[in-house]
């Protein structure tokens, strides 16, 4: 809750602090004293635009800062465990503004992140949370209880599921063309690497062809090498020094035949290999043109799959792989055409639950609403909460309206528009109050929600904002002129205004219990008589009776 409210040369405050407390308090005051300058400053502390002219004549700039304790839900990232949150807005004279969370520069809208769900302004010329279509359907559904929530999941989940399969779908009908252009390269690269019919032998093709292309000098050479070792020719030396040691008259010299005998017999071996080798050289010129067309073929791929047979052969798999999966992807467009409908009309009928659960709480709310008003003085007031069917969104297939006819005779009209300000206002309260178990705000800011009224149906306006701060679950904040009002305050602060060095300054003055009776009486008719202590009195035993019961 706020803590503590801190204003610097803001309009004709100099210099300003209020101390604030849980409960009901009052900020009273003169006409012109400023007492709506502490709004503005709340609106300013919530992001609102930095207007230069709020900034005091004469000073350089204005700075408003509050005190919240304890911070509140979505601060953590400004706050470290434990302490308060801090918020500050300065606004310069020459223009522009700095936005600060606990002593951080922070952007402005920062602060509407982190006080805005917390802190409602209901202001007689500002068009309000309560007035946007978002907030109005949210407090709809809160008001609606656990069962209409739960049904709200369900449309969340399953819209959210029909969108990311409209999505895809879309993605696939998007890309048709491209999946055509995909399937024609690929089963044109597959065909051609499987014309070439890869093997294994494809890897020594060069070497195949080069002895192919050089058959006959193989052949000559290796037969001439073989006669060179014939009978006739090494193996009849070789043969003569074998025979040669074998007669020797002495022995130890058995190692050098040994030696002889396995030259001889390496040399026979040797010669046959040859005449095999040159009889076995193929000198085919068919062959020799196949293997040189085969070897075009295979070089191609390489060139354009390769740099090795096995990438070829990976590229032409893959490929193969991919052909199968953009073959399959009409299929896949048809069964996923057929789960978007399914989905669809899953979301109609989700929809369709969350709009009757709407249209029930939005008969209940607003006969709530019109009892509440009927006691701040619209008696004749009219509330209805229009249920439009739109198109489906994250939130539902409803737009959600609060109208209000104000006075007799009227048509039904947006809340934005439908009454004045201090209408507006008390319209406001009403809903707050029928709202109160649902509404997450914890500070709510009633300014001039008085307007118009006096008497008894100021009691009842002051007597609704007691028991909207009662409990202590939230803190309510009320500018007024009224005693009725102001008499059912837990806490009540004074605006004053004065002169000093011939300048108007304004100041803050906390009543205390004691001191009371003297500040409604002033309110009531000016100067403190006997006659108006004795009605201030029977006002605050009022309130405190109503409170009480």
């Amino acid at each position: 809750m706020l803590d503590e409210l801190h204003i610097r040369s803001l309009g004709v405050i100099e210099d300003a602090t209020l101390r604030l407390a849980p409960g009901f308090t009052v900020v009273t005051g003169e006409t012109g004293a400023g007492k709506t300058m502490l709004v503005t400053a709340l609106q300013l502390l919530l992001g609102a635009r930095a207007d230069s002219d709020l900034v005091r004549s004469g000073t350089d700039g204005a700075l408003v800062e509050a005190r919240v304790h304890p911070a509140p839900p979505g601060a953590e990232d400004w706050v470290e465990p434990g302490d308060d949150l801090i918020v500050a807005r300065e606004l310069r004279a020459e223009g522009g503004s700095r936005a600060r969370i606990n002593g951080r520069l922070a952007p402005a809208g920062a602060l509407s992140d982190v006080l805005g769900p917390h802190v409602e302004v209901h202001a007689q010329h500002d068009h309000h949370r309560l007035t946007r279509p978002d907030v109005q359907r949210a407090l709809l559904d809160a008001y609606a209880g656990d069962p209409h929530g739960r049904t709200l999941e369900r449309y969340g989940e399953v819209h959210g599921r029909w969108r990311a399969a409209r999505t895809e779908l879309e993605q696939l009908r998007d890309s048709v063309q491209e999946r055509a252009r995909e399937l024609d390269r690929l089963r044109f690269e597959v065909d051609e690497i499987d014309a070439v019919a890869l093997r294994d032998d494809d890897i020594g093709i060069d070497e195949r062809l080069e002895r192919l292309q050089h058959a006959e000098e193989l052949r000559d050479g290796l037969a001439r090498a073989a006669q060179a070792l014939g009978d006739d020719a090494a193996q009849e030396p070789l043969g003569s020094a074998v025979d040669a040691l074998r007669r020797l008259p002495v022995a130890g010299f058995e190692a050098l035949q040994e030696r002889a005998q396995g030259l001889a017999s390496e040399v026979a071996e040797l010669a046959r290999d040859l005449r095999a080798e040159a009889d076995g050289v193929d000198a085919d010129p068919g062959e020799v043109a196949r293997l040189v067309e085969r070897r075009r073929a295979v070089r191609g791929l390489l060139r354009k799959y390769g740099p090795e047979l096995g990438d070829v052969a990976a590229y032409r798999d893959a490929g193969a792989a991919r052909i199968a999966e953009l073959e399959d992807a009409d299929q896949a467009t048809d069964d996923l055409e057929r789960a978007v409908a399914d989905l669809w009309d899953q979301v109609v009928e989700v929809a369709d639950a969350v709009r009757a659960g709407r249209r029930t709480a939005g008969e209940a709310l607003a006969r709530a609403v019109e009892g509440h008003l009927a006691d701040l003085a619209m008696p004749h007031a009219e509330v209805a909460i229009e249920i439009e069917p739109v198109e489906p969104a994250a939130h539902g297939a409803d737009k959600v309206t609060f109208l209000l006819a104000a006075n007799p005779g009227e048509a039904m009209h947006p809340l934005a528009t439908a009454a004045s300000g201090g209408e507006r206002s008390r319209v406001a309260l009403a809903v707050e109050v029928a709202l109160a178990d649902v509404d997450d705000a914890s500070v709510l800011v009633f300014d001039e929600v008085d307007a118009g009224v006096g008497g008894a149906t100021a009691m009842a306006v002051g007597e609704k904002l007691a028991r909207l701060a009662a409990g202590g679950r939230r803190q309510v904040l009320c500018v007024t002129h009224l005693a009725q009002l102001a008499a059912y305050a837990d806490v009540h602060h004074v605006v004053e205004k004065g002169i000093r060095d011939g300048r108007t300054v304004t100041t803050t003055r906390h009543v205390g219990q004691q001191d009371r009776v003297v500040e409604l009486s002033r309110m009531l008719g000016g100067d403190p008589t006997d006659a108006g202590r004795a009605h201030a009195q029977e006002l605050l035993d009022e309130a405190t009776r109503r409170r009480a019961s």
